[in-house]
C-alpha cells in the first residue's frame, strides 16, 4: 500500500474523532468515551497545533495521525494513534520522526509527552525511540516522558 503523510484536512475530522474515541480515550483514567465536552473540544485542540495524518494515496480511511504543539523550546506530542489494523507497520514511527524533525527545524531542544499508565505498548515504543520517563503523576495515572532533540 502506498502511504502519504500530509497535513490534516477538514474531511479528516470524523475519522480523527473516531480514532481518539476508540484508541486513546479508553486508555485515559480521566476521560470517558462519552465525554461530550472533550469530543466537542477536539476541533479547537487540533487548531492549536499541527497534525500529520497517514492515509492511503488512493484514498480511504486514515491509517494514523500525530498531533503536536511547540511551546518554550519544547515539542509537545499531544496524541499519536495508529489504526490497530496497521500497527507494527512503521506508520507510528514515521509520524513521530516527522514531528520530531519539525520540532528540530523550529529549534525545539526537547520533546515531551505523557503516556497513560495502562498503555504498556506506547511506553515500550517511546522508550525504544529514546524517550525516558521522568515524572509519574499518580493522580492522573500518566507518566511524563522526555527526549532531547
Amino acid at each position: 500500500m502506498d502511504i502519504q503523510y500530509r497535513s490534516i484536512m477538514p474531511a479528516d475530522m470524523q475519522e480523527l474523532v473516531r480514532l481518539i474515541r476508540t484508541e486513546l480515550i479508553p486508555m485515559s483514567y480521566t476521560v470517558s468515551p462519552d465525554d461530550a465536552t472533550v469530543i466537542a473540544g477536539l476541533p479547537d485542540r487540533f487548531r492549536s497545533g499541527a497534525t500529520i495524518v497517514a492515509s492511503p494515496k488512493n484514498g480511504g480511511k486514515l491509517l494514523g495521525f500525530i498531533h503536536y504543539g511547540q511551546l518554550q523550546g519544547m515539542l509537545h506530542i499531544d496524541m499519536l494513534v495508529v489504526n490497530p489494523q496497521h500497527r507494527r507497520s512503521g506508520i507510528g514511527l514515521k509520524l513521530l520522526k516527522q514531528a520530531e524533525q519539525n520540532g528540530k527545524y523550529a529549534r525545539n531542544l526537547m520533546s515531551v509527552l505523557y503516556v497513560d499508565d495502562v498503555n504498556e505498548k506506547a511506553r515500550r515504543f517511546y522508550t525504544r525511540e529514546g524517550y525516558e520517563p521522568v515524572r509519574h503523576h499518580p493522580e492522573l495515572k500518566v507518566t511524563l516522558f522526555t527526549k532531547p532533540l
